[in-house]
Parts: structure tokens; C-alpha cells; sequence
């Protein structure tokens, strides 16, 4: 109920309104990443990135350590859609910095750069993939969708060069 009625005060135009709504919010529900990210993503909305990066740290303090992963990738996700792209490229390169092993997220990670249609971006982050020191199984997924992400976007150099990775992986593994 909070949220919808911080909502209705931002669609208003009220902004103090909303931002009262949204730190009562935050007095009754402070272990609730829910609000954190919304409000977050508000102070985004309105265009205070500081105020957005202020509500970060706080929700981190806040919340516990098992919600710290959703709630950072929902506001990298988040940043990405309001269009600072440098915001969620830093907060997915910070939580895979002290997470490299976490491949659903490098996934996501990856996702969100082909969809925004960051084409170098992508292909950066697939040779860092490839390189990683994960079970075959995995690296598996990854080659397919590096040689389908290639033949959607790339030359047929950038699929033989895919290919060669993928033979690279292979023989080291033997």
C-alpha cells in the first residue's frame, strides 16, 4: 500500500510527498527489499543519482546478507532501464568481482548488454566467459550461445573464431 500511494505522489508530481511516503515506508519495512529497490529506482526515475547510489548503500546495510544478490541485480537492472548504463555495468561488475563463479548472473549480465544492443559490450563479456574455470557442462552453454549470439551479430571470422575457442577448451580439458 505504501509503494502505491508513493506512486500516486510521484505521478503527481508531488516529489516530497513521495519521498516522505517512501522513508516511512522504509521505518516499517526495512528488511524488505522490495521497498529499498523501489525507492531506488524512484530516486532514478526523478534523476538524482546520488540520492539513487545513497539508498543503495543504506538497503545493503539494511538487508540481509542472502537478499544482498537479488536486490544488487535488480538495481543494475534497474539502472539499465532509466538509461545509466554505467551504473549497471559497475554494480554487476562489483558483485561479480567478489562472485565470479556465479553463472546465472553473468548470464543476466550478458543478456541485459545483447538486449540494450551493446554488440562489443557482449562480446567482451563472452570472451571473459570462456576463460572462466567452470564444469563443462556449463562452458558448454556458453559456446552455444556465443556461436548463436555470433552468427546473429557477427562476421563469419567472429563464428570461426567461436569455433577455435571452443576446440581450445576442448583439447585442454584432454
Amino acid at each position: 500500500m505504501h509503494l502505491n500511494l508513493a506512486d500516486v505522489y510521484a505521478e503527481a508530481g508531488d516529489k516530497a510527498g513521495a519521498e516522505a511516503i517512501y522513508e516511512k515506508a522504509l521505518k516499517k519495512y526495512k528488511k524488505s527489499k522490495k521497498v529499498w529497490s523501489a525507492y531506488e529506482l524512484y530516486k532514478l526515475r526523478v534523476r538524482e543519482e546520488d540520492g539513487a547510489e545513497a539508498i543503495y548503500k543504506r538497503a545493503l546495510q539494511s538487508l540481509s546478507r542472502h537478499k544482498h544478490p537479488e536486490f544488487i541485480i535488480k538495481s543494475a537492472l534497474g539502472a539499465y532501464d532509466m538509461n545509466y548504463i554505467d551504473r549497471g555495468r559497475r554494480l554487476f561488475e562489483e558483485f561479480l568481482s567478489v562472485n565470479p563463479k556465479r553463472n546465472d548472473i553473468w548470464h543476466v549480465y550478458l543478456d541485459k548488454e545483447i538486449k540494450m544492443g551493446h554488440i562489443n559490450e557482449a562480446r567482451s563479456l563472452f570472451d571473459r566467459m570462456t576463460v572462466m574455470k567452470i564444469n563443462p557442462k556449463n562452458m558448454k552453454t556458453i559456446f552455444k550461445k556465443y556461436l548463436n549470439f555470433e552468427s546473429k551479430y557477427g562476421t563469419k571470422e567472429t563464428q570461426e573464431n567461436v569455433k577455435q575457442k571452443a576446440k581450445d577448451y576442448v583439447n585442454s580439458l584432454l
